[in-house]
């Protein structure tokens, strides 16, 4: 997987990307007007105010801040029960109710009040970041409670944020931000997460190959190569990774074992290839360019979004 330009790879070009995302992000809403926080966006169930306080919601968390309590879809309670969530069709698992409950309890807040709130803890977590002990693989809170590594966990952030920028841009129809380190580091994550989504939830037959081109404004390149082995399993090869892949002795069945390759490419825009990836689009509604099997390049799609 090569992606241009290069997604941050160390603690200081990530701080720097996570001060650019979040305030990508804190630019966004400045720029809505009253009416158009209460538009309903393309993340099922939520309008653009919703993205904010989710956004608040899981920064508070970060630097310590108490979740809300809530009360049980089937109407149990107790008495330090506050935020009911019930069962709305896009709270699909446990953690969407955990993200519901972020959402809604502040839905008393006004978008200047969160705003506030948020640009508070974007200061809190840069002090916290520039911790000259702080590496990559350093343990921080994260969300529910729980640890991660400073590395993965921040990735997980500038994905998630920039999403949800795209979210509100999208619905009050202002494009932008399709350079930034967000977008450079989201389309790095969806090209390399294809052998996966490939191998495991499309199980095309060996000699298929599928690549697939992120065109602009972040141009970007995965691939995936399925093989069998010396047992008949078939495998995943992951493409452009720079690197020559070894293997032991007897591991792998011959060339001429192997069937004739199919390639398929599928081409896309930045903005079209991360729209699908995030779910926000289905693949009839994405415009996408292929040369091979089409069949083949729909199913990928299909399966193509990272987002739970």
């Amino acid at each position: 997987m090569v992606v241009h330009p290069s997604p941050p790879a160390d603690v200081p070009s990530l701080i720097e990307a996570y001060r650019t995302v979040l305030g990508g992000f804190v630019d966004t809403c400045d720029g809505l007007r009253p009416a158009e926080w209460d538009l309903p966006t393309a993340c099922a169930g939520w309008t653009a105010r919703d993205h904010l306080a989710h956004v608040v919601h899981i920064e508070d968390q970060l630097t310590g801040g108490e979740h809300p309590i809530s009360g049980w879809a089937d109407g149990s309670r107790s008495e330090q029960e506050e935020i009911e969530v019930g069962r709305p069709e896009h709270v699909r698992n446990s953690f969407g109710v955990w993200i519901e409950e972020g959402v809604r309890a502040r839905a008393e807040h006004s978008p200047e009040d969160l705003l506030a709130e948020l640009r508070g803890l974007i200061d809190v977590r840069v002090a916290q970041m520039y911790d000259p002990d702080l590496e990559l693989d350093t343990s921080v809170r994260s969300v529910q409670g729980d640890q991660m590594p400073f590395g993965k966990l921040t990735v997980l952030r500038l994905c998630d944020v920039w999403v949800h920028t795209q979210d509100i841009r999208g619905v009050v129809d202002r494009p932008g931000l399709l350079d930034s380190p967000g977008a450079v580091v989201f389309t790095a994550a969806v090209l390399g997460a294809l052998p996966d989504v490939v191998a495991r939830r499309i199980d095309p037959p060996a000699g298929t190959v599928v690549i697939l081109e992120s065109t602009g404004p972040v141009t970007g390149r995965g691939g995936v190569r399925i093989t069998t082995d010396t047992d008949g399993e078939q495998v995943a090869h992951e493409l452009f990774t720079g690197h020559v892949e070894e293997h032991e002795e007897g591991d792998a069945p011959a060339a001429e074992d192997q069937p004739e390759e199919s390639v398929t490419t599928i081409s896309l825009s930045t903005h079209e290839l991360t729209r699908r990836a995030a779910g926000r689009q289905s693949t009839q509604e994405t415009a996408y360019h292929v040369h091979g099997d089409e069949d083949l390049a729909r199913q990928v799609l299909d399966a193509l979004v990272l987002t739970p």
